[in-house]
């Protein structure tokens, strides 16, 4: 009787075929050329005034309510999530002086 392993194995590495197991793959192809993360990007583009937004809500409220048990109560707490976080955004433009005055 043998004694078999909780891996379905026996215990010399060996399936009950008598074949040795081949873990390694070869792997074929050309290795990716490796990237310099410490490179110079070069010149940044021009900074550009960001606008207020009027309706940050409105992609999301064309989507419908979320299929979730009560989705209209679910919608609601999206659409706060979005102000917030539109309001933040703008904040921080604010404080960068990238406000648009045109706007």
């Amino acid at each position: 009787m043998s004694q078999q392993h909780g891996n379905g194995q026996h215990g010399n590495g060996q399936h009950g075929n008598g074949q040795k197991r081949h873990d390694k793959r070869r792997r074929t192809g050309n290795k990716p050329q490796p990237i310099d993360v410490w490179r110079n990007p070069g010149e940044l583009p021009e900074v550009r005034p960001i606008a207020d937004p009027t309706d940050v809500g409105a992609l999301l409220r064309s989507l419908g309510d979320p299929p979730v048990g009560n989705g209209t109560a679910a919608a609601h707490y999206f659409n706060a999530v979005v102000e917030r976080a539109a309001a933040v955004a703008l904040a921080l433009a604010v404080s960068a002086d990238l406000l648009d005055s045109d706007a």
